[in-house]
């Protein structure tokens, strides 16, 4: 009697042999799989299981050990999404090579510690509460993404959520939920793949739950592509890609080129539109100095008859810059402006450069930037324009305060020359997708050097550009005043899942008491 051993003992020796043998190739490739499901290569379904290996590979009596594997896999996947930060700090930020490198695997490590931090978790509450992981870790990985969005100023980049941009009718949903409740289902059909891996059966009705949210969501998805609205007032749009390089941008001598270009490239094909658009400081200079720009962009306005939103600079008090967009109406009078409020730290600003001085060294060339005060849009006839510069459309509170400031319409200036020919441009553009259907608001994106791209409220873009080609973008968009969920409730789903993750813990918390008086 004292030789044999239960079947499932067996079993669970056998999965740990397993784990022993490919404790660091297990975390590799969930890191791999999760390069292969974020854009460019955007194979989406493998985002459902990419979760699996890094889980199985965690061993339920050595939290400790888990943080460590949690770490391999997050810097594996971080670093084939993110390796983009060396060349935008090395290229174009004015920064040596090792430094680039340096300030890229910082914040590979930083991103990873979630991972780290996730696998901890999960197998700590197992150990000492019987808590089973395929409850937890849907509820744990969400709350992490979304404390990552607002810590230390938020870096929400490469959610889980965003590798399902192609899967339409899937991600609708979040028009009512937000996107983190993607995620979130994400890693529950990754949770009963390593269920049915490491128990060899099905958890019935967890899977039916799971299956039943998965349904719905596609259910409603495809009925909302269904029956779009048209929205309030139809208008005509035409962006200027100028393709201008990051190393001349902002040379002296090539600014009068610059201007003459984005001048040429709208006369000759954007006259009668309702209004024109213009890239991220596509005018690298402060506009409200430069006077006799100001009234050649006013004759151009009134020439073609149509509004002119364009991103530039705008200076304060002498020494105060604000990266901003302005627009001109028809008749040359200035509508309006917008001064960025989320900046990009060591991009356009240094963090706690007052206690830690030496971190002014490590941020690119002309991050001296100033934020604005509001997510205001810019109001005019043709409509209340939202607008989001750079990397502030990677944050669904920022498109969500604006609408609920009035924006009927979404434009996103950007410079993504920066990252050269990586895939971050493609990253880039797929956020604004999910703020479309979050919002029901068209998204007019005007890049640099690409990818420019007209989004519709579903999230469909109907025309788009290349990267590195000078391209006019000519089409139509609609205003909307309505509000989602979503606008009108903000990231709720955040809320219960903090709540239902607390209940689910105490529950097993007085199971495990019970049984310690026992």
């Amino acid at each position: 009697m004292g030789l044999k051993k239960k079947k499932g003992e067996i079993k669970t020796q056998n999965i740990s042999k397993f784990t022993q043998k490919n404790y660091i190739w297990l975390p590799i490739l969930s890191g791999t799989l999760m390069v292969l499901s974020h854009s460019p290569i955007s194979l989406f379904p493998v985002s459902f299981v990419s979760l699996v290996p890094l889980l199985v590979s965690l061993r339920k009596e050595d939290p400790s050990h888990n943080f460590k594997i949690g770490l391999i896999s997050g810097i594996t996947a971080y670093l084939g999404i993110i390796y983009w930060v060396t060349v935008a700090m090395n290229r174009y930020g004015g920064l040596d090579i090792f430094t680039s490198i340096t300030v890229m695997l910082l914040l590979v490590l930083y991103m990873a510690l979630y991972v780290g931090i996730f696998s901890w978790v999960i197998t700590f509450f197992e150990m000492k509460y019987s808590f089973p992981i395929i409850l937890s870790a849907p509820f744990v990985w969400v709350i992490l993404e979304y404390i990552r969005g607002f810590f230390l100023s938020g870096f929400p980049w490469a959610l889980l959520a965003y590798s399902q941009h192609n899967f339409l009718p899937f991600i609708q949903i979040i028009s009512i939920t937000g996107v983190y409740f993607i995620s979130f289902l994400i890693v529950a059909v990754n949770c009963i793949f390593f269920h049915i891996w490491t128990k060899k059966k099905v958890p019935v009705i967890y899977t039916l739950i799971v299956a039943a949210l998965i349904t719905t969501s596609i259910i409603y998805g495809v009925t909302r592509l269904n029956s779009d609205n048209k929205g309030i007032e139809r208008k005509s749009v035409a962006i200027i890609q100028g393709n201008i390089r990051q190393d001349i941008k902002w040379d002296e001598a090539f600014k009068a080129k610059t201007v003459d270009k984005y001048i040429k490239m709208t006369t000759e094909h954007a006259r009668g539109s309702d209004i024109v658009i213009w890239p991220e400081t596509s005018m690298p200079f402060a506009f409200n100095t430069a006077k006799k720009i100001q009234e050649v962009l006013k004759s151009l306005a009134i020439s073609i008859n149509s509004f002119l939103l364009f991103g530039t600079v705008h200076m304060e008090d002498g020494d105060k810059f604000y990266n901003s967009a302005y627009l001109i109406d028809r008749q040359g009078n200035i509508s309006g402006f917008y001064n960025k409020v989320h900046l990009v730290p060591f991009g356009e600003y240094t963090p706690l450069k007052k206690y830690i001085p030496f971190l002014e060294k490590i941020t690119a060339a002309g991050g001296n930037f100033t934020p604005g005060k509001s997510h205001t849009p810019i109001k005019s006839p043709i409509g209340n324009i939202g607008v989001l510069i750079c990397y502030e459309g990677i944050f669904p509170e920022i498109s969500v305060d604006t609408v609920r400031n009035g924006a009927q319409l979404i434009v996103n200036l950007t410079n993504d020359a920066w990252y050269d020919r990586t895939s971050a441009p493609f990253q880039h553009l797929i956020f604004y997708i999910f703020r479309a259907i979050e919002t029901e608001r068209y998204v007019l994106r005007a890049a640099n050097t690409g990818i420019s791209a007209i989004i519709d409220t579903r999230g469909r873009i109907y025309l788009k550009t290349n990267i590195f080609e000078d391209d006019i973008l000519k089409g139509d968009f609609y205003l909307y005043k309505n509000r989602t969920f979503y606008v009108k409730y903000g990231d709720w789903f955040i809320l219960i899942s903090f709540i239902c993750f607390f209940i689910l813990l105490v529950v097993f918390l007085m199971v495990y008491l019970i049984k310690q008086k026992r």
